[in-house]
């Protein structure tokens, strides 16, 4: 059975992200079972991908949390499960009885984590929930349940019971702003892979650097201009630097010049690594990390599927459209503004503006699998006949996910 790990980020006030919300997916034809398999099927799944894969390729360091109903939390496949790595989501829609709140009290005391997901916070929920609160962690808040208006008195409701809460499903800057003045610690939801946009932000050195050097190898890929063009610019030569040598390459010959470093990635691979250059050190931005990790899978993703289709001379196309789709939020810029500062094939900017052509289809396509949703849905709306199926989108979403994590190791290393 082919599954994908979809992951959406959780961030705390400053925008650190400290957990990611597990959605998993299967394009296996018989998955629609009953619900009671399903269930144990996911368990299955989530221990086959910790036994296959590892922890680190899909969470890194952080922790993960997970979906339960009461058929999961009374299966043994749970128990397989690592609990110092996971946090656990009761589904609203899970009846809360006598053996389930023993059941939840038991995990507990054995060092499980519990979240309450979806709560509406009314007062039929409080009053069904409110027996499992001793043992629950943190609970989400659904913002588009409630609705603005009536979010802070909802909130209130929930207050005095010192649990930590989070406001999930958070779509729109207005959103986020109301929910940062309410006491919520957490937030989660699409908002944060698009921050909004501030024009006139200033492009800062490092960047300009970059943007020059996309632009000069677009306008002439002979190696000896290139490696002068990087001479002028340390901080570029240093980090191509680590790239090179990072697990990413096995090259035998030592690195002993630019010009070397160039002749061994090639002009194309060098403007793939310099769109992704251009996010700088996201860590000092709020969820910057996160939209440089979203950028990354994106191109990643994108270049799998070109490679899928047969069509490895836009491989790198892919992933530079990839990588620069999330820079107008990285940098607080409108994207045509940012393109005023670099010369790029008109196939990009047009996927990267209007997100059409066939780079374009294949961004959206990825932005929807950033999504974690299905792909047996995703591609059903596509006007073409996709040249690749769904697993095949699966399997390209599960070494970007891969390649997400192993980088940022790597960066941290």
């Amino acid at each position: 059975m082919s599954t994908y790990v979809g992951r959406q980020p959780i961030f705390d006030k400053e925008g650190v992200c400290f957990g990611y919300e597990l959605l998993y997916r299967s394009c296996d034809a018989n998955n629609a079972a009953t619900f009671q398999d399903n269930a144990k099927a996911t368990a299955r799944v989530i221990v086959n991908l910790i036994h296959n894969i590892g922890l680190a390729p899909i969470i890194g360091n952080k922790k993960g949390f997970i979906n339960v109903d009461e058929t999961m939390l009374f299966s043994d496949a749970i128990l397989l499960l690592p609990k110092e790595h996971f946090g656990f989501e009761i589904l609203e829609h899970t009846k809360v009885s006598l053996a389930l709140y023993e059941r939840v009290k038991h995990l507990h005391s054995l060092g499980y984590h519990f979240s309450l997901d979806d709560f509406d916070c009314s007062d039929t929920m409080i009053k069904n929930y409110e027996p499992l609160f001793p043992y629950i962690e943190i609970i989400k808040v659904d913002i588009q349940a409630i609705t603005l208006p009536h979010l802070s008195e909802s909130v209130e409701k929930i207050q005095k019971y010192n649990i930590p809460l989070l406001a999930e499903k958070i779509e729109t800057h207005e959103e986020h702003e109301a929910c940062l003045q309410l006491p919520f610690q957490f937030f989660q939801g699409y908002f944060f892979e698009r921050p909004i946009i501030l024009s006139g932000r200033k492009i800062e050195p490092h960047t300009e650097n970059a943007l020059r050097l996309i632009t000069c190898i677009q306008e002439n890929s002979d190696v000896l201009f290139i490696s002068h063009k990087f001479a002028t610019c340390p901080d570029l030569v240093y980090n191509l630097l680590r790239h090179v040598n990072s697990g990413a390459y096995h090259f035998k010959q030592k690195i002993t010049s630019i010009k070397q470093m160039v002749t061994l990635l090639g002009p194309q691979k060098i403007t793939s690594w310099l769109g992704l250059f251009l996010y700088g050190t996201p860590h000092n931005r709020p969820f910057g990390t996160e939209i440089f990790n979203n950028a990354k899978f994106r191109a990643k993703v994108m270049e799998e599927l070109t490679l899928t289709c047969k069509k490895p001379e836009l491989a790198n196309k892919a992933f530079l459209t990839g990588s620069l789709s999330l820079i107008d939020a990285y940098l607080s810029i409108p994207m045509y503004e940012f393109l005023n500062h670099v010369q790029l094939d008109d196939e990009i900017k047009t996927a990267l503006l209007f997100r059409e052509g066939y780079l374009g289809e294949l961004l959206n396509i990825t932005i929807e699998m950033n999504h974690a949703n299905d792909a047996e849905e995703i591609l059903k709306t596509l006007k073409n006949n996709p040249c690749f199926s769904a697993k095949e989108l699966y399997e390209a979403c599960m070494k970007a996910t891969i390649f997400v994590e192993e980088s940022e190791q790597e960066h941290e290393s």
